[in-house]
Order: C-alpha cells, then structure tokens, then sequence
C-alpha cells in the first residue's frame, strides 16, 4: 500500500511544463530551481496520490505541497470550473501556524496576481464577524486546526462548502501524530471524505453514510523529523488505502557540534553546572547576529535568560525568554522582534520548535541533551531556515553524564536514526467526542458509526464491545450512573429509525463549545502591575508566601499576595529568586538514546580492560568524534566508577546499597528512560509495602532510579531483590500503586473533559477550574468503585500506563532482566554513576544559588580527587571562545 518516491518522476524541465504556466513562470522568478523535496512531491500530488512528505525544515516542503494546490486551482480557473468552496485544508497544530501559513500564503498570491483565490484561517482565535464572513465567502484555501475543523464538519452550513475540498495538508505530523488531536484530526479525515464523496443526490445538509468512501481527497502530510515512515504514512491516509512516502534527508548541510565547559577538572554529574557555560553562551551571543537557546525546562530557560541579562547587561534588552507559560501577548512580542531581527538572543525551551517563522537564526544552542534525536533535529532546523543555508547547531554538555548523552545525540542525528513514533490506539474519549458528533448532525446507525472510525488508523482495531460500551456511556453515563443520572450524564440515544441522535435539546450546544482534547490546566496568572506576565501551576503558588521571590519571563518578582488563582506580584531585580519547578518539564529520554548510551557504556567498559593502551579512548574519538578533552573526561568518570563499584553494561544489572543517616538507599542502574522507569519503581515500591511494610520512597531518572528504606525494610541479598522484579504479577502491582496515587485521578481530569462528561463550558461560559477538579474528582471516586471498566476509566488508566509511565518499556525490562546476572554492592560512599540520582533527591531542598557550589563540595568531599583527570586547559584554550571541544562539521542531514 505504501510505495517510496526513490528518485524524481520528471526532471527540472519537465516539471516547470507539468505546472501551470503562470505558476511555472512566477517560480522560475522567485527560486531558479526546485529543491530536491519539491521534485519528488509535486509530480506525486499532480497526479492525485496521497504523500508523506519528510524534509529537514527550510527545504521547502510547504510550498511543495501548495504548488500542486495553486497548480488545480489556477487551472480549475481557467476553464470556468472553480468552485466557491473550499478546495484545501491546511491543518496546524498550532494556531501561530495557521495564522503564520496564511500570512505567507498572502505573498506569493499577490506576487501571481490572483486575486480571484480566496485564503483565510478559522482557529479559536477568529472572531464572530470573520466566521460569518467565511459562511458567506468560503475560502478556496482554508487554514485550520484539529479542533477547529472538527467544529465545521459538525455545522450544517458548512457542508456545501466542504464538498470541494480535494486536498488535506497536515503540517508537522510528527507532533499531531503523538497525542489525542492527532487521533481527532483522523477521524475528522474520514468525516471529510465521506462528505467529499457523497453523491450529488445527497441532500444539502446532510450526506448519505457510505460504507467505503472512494479515496478522492488528496492527503498530505509534511513533517521534518518523523519515524517509522511506513506507520506514519498509514496513520496519515488510513488503513488500506494508498500512500506515497518521499523521504529527503541530504537537502541542506548542517553543522553539529558538541562543547562542555570543561576545564581543568571534571565536574559533578547531577547538573547545575549553567554558571560554567554562560560566560561561552556570552561569547556566542556576541559573536553571531541571532542565537535561539533551548532548554529542556521552562525554570531553565528562565534561569538561563536572566544569567545571560546580567551577564551582558549592555545587551539586556536585546535577550528575551519564550515558553508556554508566559501569556500570549508577551510571546507574540518576542516573536516579532525576533523576525525583525531585532533580537540577539532568545532562550525557550519547547515553545519555539514548530515551524513558525522566526526570521533568520545563525545558531541553536541546545543546552543539556535534548532527549530524542526528532527534537534535536527539529531545533537545529530552526537555524537557517531557508534554502541554500546550513543549519549550525551546537550541543552544550552540562554535566558529564550529559556529554555522554550529546555525543550520542549527534552520533545519531548524523545517521538520522530516529526514535519511533507513539501513535494513541483507541483513545476512548476521543472516541465518545466523535460519536456525540455524529449524533449531533449525522444520520449515522451505531454500525455505520463503527465502520466510520475504524476507517482512521488510531481506531483501526477497535473492538466492537469497547465501541458499545462507549455508546452506553454516552447514553446514560454507564451502569452505575444511568440508572438516576441518565438525564444528567445522556448525550446521545438511538431512536426509533435506528440511528444515533441527540439526547436533548441542549447536547448539540454543549458539544459545539467542548470539541478538542486540550484539557484545562490548573494555572495561576501572574500580574506585574496592570500586565500579565504568564501563569504557573497553582500547585506552585500554594508554596509560596507573600514575600517570597521568583522568576518568571526572565525577570525577578516578589509575590505580593493571591486571590483565587490570580497573583499579584511587584519587580525585585536584586534580591536572590527561587526559580519554579514546572511538572511538565521532566522530558523521558528516548529509547533509542538510552539503547544507545547502553552500548557506549558496554563498549568503554570492555575497552577499559583492553590490554591495549587508550583503546577506549581512541574508539570515543573516532566512533563519537569527540576531542580529546571529552573523551578523557567521560574515561575518568568510567575510571572512577569501576574503581569504587562497577560499569553497569547491557550485559550486567548492577544494585548499589549505600547507608545515610539511618537509611539504605538502593540504586537500581536500569537506563530506559525517565518514564519506564516510573513505572518501574512504583512497581518495586508497591512491592515493598506488600512485602515489608511502610512507605518507599522513590527518586527517578533517565538512567535508573533510588529506593530509600528504612532499616526493617532490607533486602538482604540479591535473590530477595529480584522478587520486586519479576514480571509476573507486574501490572497488577502497577494498578494497586495507581490506586493508591493521584495520577489516574489527575489523567480522568482529561478523559472525562475530551470525552464530555465534565464539560470545560456551560451556556457558553467557561468553567471555574475548581468547579472542573471537583466534579471530575467526585465522578472518578464513584466509578472506582462502582464500575472499574468504566470507559473513561479504562482511559484515564490506559494514559497513565501507556503514555505517561511507559509501562511496555518496563515490562521489556522486566522480560530481560530474568536472564541477566545481578551485582549487588554494598558502598562507603555513593558512586559517580549514581551520583546525579543521589544529588536529584536532595536538590529540591536547595536555593538557586546554593545547589552549584553545595553539589560540587559534596561531589568531592565523597571523591576526592577524581583519578585520570583531563588534562589542563592551557592559557591560549581557556581564552578561546566556544565552542571549545567540537565535533567536526558534518556534510549534510
């Protein structure tokens, strides 16, 4: 079904003649040439065939699939047969997208002297007159979100306009494809093209269910860093249909390097080492026109920017901070400025990633690892952004444990070895949203409803007793509920023709104002002044005292008080700031970073014991590129570790018990990421109850986790730990934590919004959050216990274990871990590969300014003096300007 675009199908010349006249002229004035992206996709869309367009960002891939749009339009124009309705739809992820496509879109139409093609965006953000606007004048070419298009499909009025649509692009799928609005834009595909294929008898308003809809809606999907290709193209068309996959991965040349602040000795592999890069930071700044900084946290981004602030101060208002948190006015004015060039400096952490324009951008920095190589590659592409130019990216090694993970990083950014995508299967709640949709304006029975979404790849192998049991939901709220509730809870019924209708009078308007899957955090708006800074948890603020002091959009600010979840703050630029730990930050690294890491700590510690001198350095610098400095650095901390315990490989499960202060703390060095190892350790922990009693208490990360015990919970060998281990029984041990725990609660929140029965609005008015949080906490206690296999229970379990914990992740774990061999150590002091855990337990106890020099006189005090240490840096490296331990140039990726 799904067949690789291997070379062009028509050459240079060819193609200029396969295009409208017009449009070929109008492109040979603007670029002389098609990129190597636009030669394979055109001809492909030319000829009517769905494609998966994958291309390093600023190789054109847009305007390769609007080429084709412009080209069907131009010459539907021509021969009188233009439709007043829309002929595609843009879908974005974000709304700064949609609005930034549209924009650009403006350009090239005046520049062809169009003015007969209409463009024009609907996202939550367009106003009333706009709408009515559209209604009128449907636009040829539509710009949209998930939820937005989801909205139209849903109104009547809407329906003729939507009849001509013949093209779907989905920009950036890799970040649709990965969460519930992807799996909501899929099932709106379907409803489009049922609507696109319904035959012209069908009536004005509502088109006749098909059973299997001929494939004329042309589907586009573009995105720079996306795998598997095969998957995601099927995710894109559907199951059964045909798609085209064109994946360019040598279009531009791009520089990747890696840089740490080492200097004359090794640093402390737990982080905070931010004051150790910023005089480097500095340097760069000063040397390039633009610099984007990516962190892995918001606190970190606002840590970084106000550094760098007062670092330079000549340049303070030429360096801003951008993340989600800040309010949206306050983003949209440093992404202005950014385009105008206006800017030396932005330092964001997640929020600047999509292809939005942000003007010309010479470097990236990535400060720590950014924990996938699809996220390393997208944020190196925000650099260079246009044809011709060569994306530079540099990696910043905070600790030591992260140069590990930056040398990786490139390694497989080189090879373009990316991560799989994680598709959501039978997202229940989506599924409910979907069926009160169809309720609400089509004439669907239950079994053409069925056929309907499992036509879209989320639900391809929905069962059909999951798919009832969502239908009895929707009609009464399920079996503990209908009973007294059904008034309450109903939304939808069958009637007496057998086909899905509204329950009530009132189920279409709340529908309409709860479509979406983004769920409503619990945010606290933070005012300086008469101007809203931005907002943060309000788990957050409730630690907070009037008094205290935090940073927020790069500046200092001192809390004032609180009323509800608004907080009044006032400037305090010179006293000492706690910076926020946001909850969301905590990025899991990827697993195919953590297999990588898992044999590059194999291979060193094999070579280590090689009777061959600096053989494991001399494979650090030809496998990994790394100088000589680096690959001394991460020798001595493999150095060290094997002298006070051992190197943890793929081949061996290494167990570290230290005793502090009447406690034992067991290291487990199990490196599957953040999230798997959650998992993991509320697995161990629950078992720790069971079998000892008392509470355990738990420190994660990427690279394993830390149980802290108190004396009567011991373990006293390696044959009583490995009963906490075994996979039988696994899951259900996962589910007593879980029930013990908050997170299924906190992920019923979203479930029971998306999937509407704890709607986000009433009458058209938002809803309070506490008024959200109590309704749903008081629906999720009844359902827990009266009926577990509640549909939106089932989902809320199935978000915490799938997508938050990664419990298959662990679960491979625990199926391999039965054949390793365990070594169980007894330590005097906590070794250095156990360190960065260690340090992460008492880190939350430290100020801002604290954590850098404590850390690094506990590192030593434990240490001492590192052996094997780097060599010195000499007078005429520690003036060098960074980066000052590079990788070579690559050719291209």
């Amino acid at each position: 079904m799904f067949s690789r675009v291997a070379a062009p199908a028509l050459t240079e010349a060819q193609l200029f003649a396969a295009l409208h006249p017009q449009l070929a002229a109008w492109f040979r004035r603007r670029f002389t040439h098609f990129s190597s992206a636009q030669r394979h996709a055109v001809p492909e869309i030319l000829a009517g065939n769905s494609l998966l367009l994958t291309s390093p960002t600023g190789s054109g891939k847009t305007l390769a699939a609007f080429l084709s749009v412009f080209d069907h339009l131009a010459r539907s124009h021509d021969a009188g047969q233009l439709p007043d309705g829309i002929v595609a739809v843009y879908v974005s992820p974000l709304r700064a997208l949609a609005y930034d496509i549209q924009k650009n879109l403006r350009q090239p139409l005046d520049e062809l002297g169009w003015p007969w093609l209409r463009v024009a965006a609907r996202t939550g953000d367009t106003t009333p007159a706009q709408r009515a606007q559209q209604r009128r004048t449907p636009p040829h070419i539509l710009v949209t979100t998930p939820e937005s298009l989801t909205l139209l499909l849903s109104q009547p009025a809407w329906i003729p306009a939507l009849r001509s649509a013949r093209f779907l692009l989905v920009d950036e799928l890799h970040a649709l494809a990965e969460n519930k609005r992807g799996s909501l834009l899929m099932v709106a595909a379907e409803r489009l093209e049922e609507i696109v294929s319904a035959p012209p008898s069908a009536t004005a308003d509502r088109p006749s269910p098909i059973s299997a809809p001929p494939a004329h809606l042309v589907r586009i999907g573009l995105s720079a860093t996306v795998a598997p290709l095969d998957t995601v193209a099927e995710f894109l068309v559907g199951p059964h249909r045909p798609c085209g996959i064109a994946e360019i991965t040598q279009s531009r040349p791009a520089r990747i390097e890696v840089f740490s602040p080492l200097r004359a000795q090794a640093y402390p592999p737990a982080g905070y080492t931010a004051t150790r890069v910023l005089k480097e930071l500095g340097a760069l700044l000063l040397k390039k026109e633009t610099t984007l900084i990516f962190t892995n946290t918001r606190s970190g981004a606002e840590t970084i920017g106000l550094r760098l602030k007062q670092l330079l101060p000549e340049f303070s208002d030429l360096i801003e901070v951008h993340h989600a948190s800040l309010d949206r006015a306050v983003r949209l004015e440093v992404e202005d400025r950014l385009k105008r060039g206006e800017l030396r400096a932005v330092v964001c952490s997640t929020s600047l990633e999509m292809g939005i324009d942000i003007g010309s951008i010479d470097l990236v920095v990535m400060v720590s690892a950014p924990k996938g190589v699809s996220r390393a590659l997208q944020r190196i592409g925000r650099s260079g952004h246009s044809m011709g130019r060569t994306s530079h990216g540099i990696l910043v090694a905070s600790n030591i444990n992260d140069l590990a993970e930056c040398a990786v990083t490139a390694r497989m950014m080189e090879r373009h070895e990316l991560e799989p995508v994680k598709i959501h299967d039978d997202p229940l709640d989506v599924l409910a949203q979907t069926l009160v949709g169809l309720a609400v304006f089509e004439s669907v029975t239950p079994d053409e409803a069925f056929a309907l979404v499992r036509r879209s790849y989320p639900f391809r192998a929905l069962p059909r007793p999951e798919f009832d049991r969502v239908v009895r939901y929707l009609e009464g709220g399920g079996a503990s509920l209908e009973r007294n509730y059904r008034d309450v809870f109903g939304k939808i019924r069958v009637d007496a023709s057998g086909v899905l209708a509204p329950a009530h009078r009132h189920t279409a308007r709340d529908f309409y104002q709860n479509i979406g899957t983004i769920v409503s955090e619990q945010m606290v708006q933070v005012q300086l002044g008469r101007r809203t800074l931005g907002s943060v948890e309000e788990s957050f603020m409730k630690g907070l005292r009037p008094g205290d002091v935090f940073v927020l959009n790069g500046r200092t600010i001192r809390l004032v008080e609180m009323r509800l979840l608004t907080a009044k703050v006032a400037a305090a630029d010179s006293a000492l700031p706690t910076v926020p730990r946001w909850y969301a930050n905590k990025m899991p690294l990827a697993s195919g970073l953590a297999a990588e890491v898992t044999r590059l700590r194999t291979e060193v510690a094999r070579r280590l014991a090689s009777p061959v001198p600096d053989a494991a350095a001399a494979w650090l610098q030809s496998e990994y590129h790394l100088s000589t400095a680096n690959a001394a650095a991460l020798l001595a901390h493999f150095s060290l570790q094997a002298d006070i315990s051992v190197i943890p490989t793929a081949d061996l499960f290494l167990v570290e018990v230290y005793r502090d202060r009447g406690l034992l703390h067991y290291f487990f060095h199990s490196l599957i990421g953040r999230s798997a190892n959650d998992a993991l350790s509320r697995i161990v922990a629950q078992r720790v109850q069971e079998t000892r009693g008392g509470n355990a208490l738990v420190t994660i990360d990427d690279y394993g986790f830390l149980l802290s015990l108190q004396a009567f919970q011991r373990f006293a060998d390696a044959c009583e730990l490995r009963q906490l281990f075994r996979r039988d029984g696994a899951e259900d041990a996962l589910r007593s934590a879980l029930g013990q725990a908050n997170l299924v609660k906190w992920q019923f929140r979203g479930a029971a919004q998306t999937g509407l029965m704890v709607p986000r609005r009433v009458r058209g008015a938002e809803r309070g959050r506490r008024a959200l949080q109590w309704s749903s906490e008081i629906i999720f206690d009844v359902l827990r216990r009266h009926e577990p296999d509640h549909p939106l229970l089932r989902e809320a379990y199935a978000e915490a274990t799938l997508r938050f914990l990664d419990l298959p992740r662990a679960l491979a774990f625990l199926d391999h871990l039965a054949s390793l061999p365990w070594d169980l150590r007894e330590l005097d002091r906590v070794s250095p590969f156990s360190f960065g855990i260690y340090v992460s337990k008492i880190k939350e106890t430290m100020t801002l300014e604290d954590p850098e020099t404590t850390i690094e006189r506990l590192y030593h005090e434990m240490y001492g003096q590192p052996p094997g240490r780097p060599p010195v840096a000499t007078a005429a490296e520690k003036n060098q300007p960074p980066p000052n331990f590079l990788r070579p140039p690559l050719p291209a990726v």
